[in-house]
This record gives structure tokens, C-alpha cells and sequence, in this order.
């Protein structure tokens, strides 16, 4: 029997010892602090909507005032207040815009976002046709800086790209 007491009281103070009543418990159900990598990717998310909506307030908010877009309209880089306001322009120069994200991933001050962008040009302004259908694939990487986007590059898939091309533009040749 004393072995059982002993063994039950040496058990007892294992548990007590192991057990740091100086620490405070922590709380499981506060959330975690976001990274500012999905902060990044959050204010990605808000631009690509108050792009499809054409909220220029928002616009100005989420992007820097010096920000440079690599892949502007028609392969002019566009910087600063001409950039934000193509970018606010872009909901009434294409009726129906939709932005859909298919997945997105950041590093560091990047995030990269593989999305779809639809709609139907109203102008040339976009570097098409006026009434070209646009139903595009691509790979957008945004640099941030300071929670605002700073930099921006396009990839579009070249088979969309095609699609989208002027009839005659099939005529070409190349030498």
C-alpha cells in the first residue's frame, strides 16, 4: 500500500511541476495575427474588385501615388495618376467586367494571382477593338509596399490573346 501512495503522490507532483501556473492560459479562439503577406494578398483581392467596380476612392487608397504598371494598354508602361485612372476607367470602358481569381500566392512583398478577367470592350482604350469579347487567362504579380501596391506585371495566356485579335491581324506575316 505504500508503494501505491508513493507512486500516486510522485505522479501528483509531476503533474503539478509540469504544469507552469505563472503562464497565463493561451486563448484558442483568438485568431491569429495575419502575416503581412496575406494582408498583401487581401489588398490584391480589394483592388481587382474596386477595379470591377470603378470605385476610384478605393482605387486611390489601395495603390501608391507613384505606382508603375509594366504592362499597360498596348505595351505602354503607365505610372501614378494616369495608371489609377485607367484603372477606374476600366469598368465603364468594358461592360460586364468580372475579375475572378482562380488562386493567388505572395512572398515576401509579392503576390501572384492567377485570375480570369471577362467582359466586353466598349472602346480601344484597352489596346482592343471596341466590341471585342475578353475572355482572358492570366498571371498578375503585384509588388507591395507599405500595404499599397507599388508595381504591377501581366502575363496573359497568348492563345486568349489571339482570340481577341482583329480578323485581318491573321494575315500577318512574319519574316
Amino acid at each position: 500500500m505504500k508503494k501505491f501512495f508513493c507512486l500516486t503522490g510522485i505522479c501528483i507532483y509531476c503533474l503539478i511541476s509540469c504544469t507552469d501556473s505563472t503562464k497565463p492560459a493561451t486563448d484558442t479562439t483568438a485568431a491569429p495575427e495575419q502575416s503581412q503577406a496575406e494582408k498583401n494578398k487581401d489588398v490584391n483581392r480589394a483592388i481587382m474588385k474596386a477595379i470591377e467596380a470603378g470605385d476610384s476612392a478605393a482605387i486611390d487608397t489601395l495603390i501608391a501615388a507613384d505606382a508603375i504598371d509594366h504592362s499597360g494598354p498596348n505595351e505602354i508602361e503607365m505610372k501614378g495618376d494616369s495608371l489609377k485612372k485607367m484603372l477606374s476607367h476600366m469598368h465603364s470602358d468594358v461592360s460586364d467586367l468580372k475579375m475572378d481569381i482562380k488562386e493567388s500566392a505572395a512572398e515576401g512583398d509579392y503576390v501572384f494571382t492567377l485570375s480570369t478577367m471577362t467582359g466586353t470592350t466598349k472602346t480601344a482604350d484597352m489596346g482592343m477593338p471596341a466590341n471585342t469579347k475578353m475572355d482572358m487567362t492570366g498571371v498578375d504579380v503585384v509588388k507591395f509596399k507599405d500595404g499599397k501596391a507599388v508595381e504591377h506585371w501581366s502575363y496573359m495566356d497568348p492563345k486568349d490573346m489571339m482570340k481577341m485579335m482583329p480578323p485581318d491581324a491573321s494575315k500577318m506575316r512574319y519574316h
